[in-house]
């Protein structure tokens, strides 16, 4: 049943209200937007309106609210509309259509002087030419004359150079100047042809039981904005090196509205997951005899944790949280323009102390690379994303980051020390035990570190070797051949601390052994 109200005999009175943005809450994928208007009401039927809304926003999320509970909102809704263009400006299209004129002359002069300098260029490449060819003729003929010679080719060379050089520079200077003239000729037929606009409009039938000024809120959903973590450190080598630590949100809007001077929240929710659960499938066993034979294979395992401590989980693709919805606050408003560029919005900042250390993965990268452990001070997690790496004043490249909690304590690599110098090399010799039948493979491993610096190097090494998960593979350090005696922890680890004195080298040797049983295939 449909219950129609009859409003011939009612004194509605409408009123456009300025409504601005003044608040958005960014999600992973959309943004919830907040507007506010002020007006004086007299008792009675209102209808009001805010013009000039994005089109796309979400008919459904669309809510209006008073801040007098005495007072109601009896219907919101969105109008859209096509609007035509404004006509376009005889001074504005005439001073383009000028412009256009004058980039074509110039740009017809930059292809004439081009033409010039091509012609130029081959008569003195031909010139060059007759000049080489008449040096035989005047050796024959006993006209030797090496400095004149010398002379003469260094003017012919330094000409073509010249004339090389201007043809070049007309060429790329053309190539600029048709990207500009490109851009016009779009503005001139934006200009002569006007388009049409699609917008959209706010109504709020309101009961106003008081009279007086009253705020009115609106809220809506708005596609095409998104926000992504995005961090910035900054290492100062000091006595005590410390971290300066910048949280910020990166953010994107194209969605036809632009926000000015707006409190930003940005929020982890992750809405577009949806909450239903999923389908349920058979699953069906089956029975497969097992094989006398075992056939291993190596396969390599990331060890995830979060910052140095706990068991990580898999990165998300969006937003990583660490499993908790958050709302994060913008430092202070921002304004930003629905252009689609990226934004950035300073959420927290904090210093903390470092301990540096000089780490060496050679069979990653034959590189030692300055690391960095420091605390989270801050009141927030950091959330995984890029970190944009700054040495004192000087932007060094960028890394990533996992997600870290409040005081948990994380490491930053800062790029490789270029005064050390490193060299890997790695052999195998395989063998068979004639009595048992195992197979043996003695892998060696060699490494060359050079310090081509004035300063003592500390240099954490880390190599790995297999770990067995069966008993028919076993895999062992031999200490004796093996550097230090180091052995391997449970991942497969071993660690070394190599302490490398100005202009020094070093040599290191990891040697171990992968023991397999006849029956195993694959080794």
């Amino acid at each position: 049943m449909v219950l129609a109200i009859d409003n011939s005999n009612v004194n509605l009175q409408e009123l456009t209200i300025h409504a601005p943005v003044v608040k958005v809450t960014l999600l992973e994928d959309r943004a919830m937007v907040q507007r506010r208007g002020k007006a004086n009401f007299t008792t009675g039927l209102w209808r009001i309106k805010v013009s000039k809304v994005t089109p796309v926003l979400s008919d459904k999320s669309l809510r209006a609210e008073l801040d007098d509970s005495l007072d109601k909102v009896n219907d919101v809704r969105s109008r859209r509309r096509m609007l035509l263009a404004k006509e376009e400006q005889p001074e504005e299209l005439q001073a383009a259509l000028t412009e256009y004129e004058e980039l074509i002359r110039e740009f017809e002069y930059l292809r004439e002087n081009r033409l010039h300098h091509e012609y130029s260029f081959g008569q003195f490449s031909k010139i060059l030419l007759k000049a080489l060819e008449e040096i035989p003729e005047d050796a024959v003929w006993g006209q030797l004359d090496p400095m004149s010679w010398r002379s003469q080719f260094e003017t012919l060379f330094q000409q073509l150079r010249t004339f090389r050089g201007e043809i070049l520079k007309n060429y790329h200077e053309q190539e600029n100047l048709a990207e500009t003239i490109n851009g016009l000729i779009k503005k001139i037929e934006t200009l002569a042809h006007p388009g049409w606009i699609y917008t959209a409009d706010i109504e709020a039938d309101l009961t106003i039981t008081s009279e007086g000024e009253k705020e009115l809120i609106f809220e809506y959903l708005v596609p095409n904005a998104l926000w992504r973590p995005a961090h910035q450190a900054r290492l100062l080598m000091e006595d005590n090196p410390t971290v300066e630590f910048r949280s910020d949100a990166c953010v994107w809007q194209n969605t036809g509205e632009d926000w000015n001077d707006v409190e930003l929240v940005f929020s982890t929710a992750r809405g577009s997951l949806g909450t239903e659960p999923p389908l349920l499938e058979d699953d069906v066993l089956y029975i497969k005899e097992k094989s006398s034979e075992i056939v291993v294979q190596i396969r390599d395992e990331i060890v995830q944790n979060t910052g140095l401590s706990g068991d990580g989980s898999i990165e998300l693709p969006g937003v990583d949280d660490g499993g908790e919805i958050r709302n994060l606050q913008g430092h202070e408003k921002a304004t930003i323009p629905s252009d689609g560029c990226p934004y950035r919005v300073t959420l927290f900042s904090f210093s903390t102390s470092a301990e540096i250390e000089y780490v060496l993965m050679p069979e990653v990268t034959p590189m030692v690379v300055l690391k960095t452990e420091q605390d989270n001070k801050a009141y927030h997690p950091i959330l995984a994303g890029p970190v944009d790496l700054i040495r004192s004043s000087e932007f060094i490249g960028m890394t990533s980051i996992l997600f870290v909690a409040p005081g948990e304590r994380f490491a930053l690599g800062w790029g490789p020390d270029p005064a050390i110098q490193v060299q890997r090399t790695q052999g195998q010799q395989r063998k068979q035990n004639n009595l048992t039948r195992w197979n043996s493979v003695i892998t060696t491993v060699k490494l060359f570190l050079s310090n081509l610096g004035n300063e003592v190097r500390e240099i954490k090494t880390t190599e790995r070797i297999p770990v067995s998960e069966i008993e028919e593979v076993y895999v062992e350090v031999l200490t004796d051949q093996t550097t230090y005696g180091i052995q391997a922890d449970e991942n497969g680890f071993c660690n070394w601390v190599f302490t490398l004195e100005p202009y020094s080298q070093l040599r290191a040797t990891l040697v171990y052994k992968v023991d397999a049983a006849p029956e195993v295939k694959g080794f």
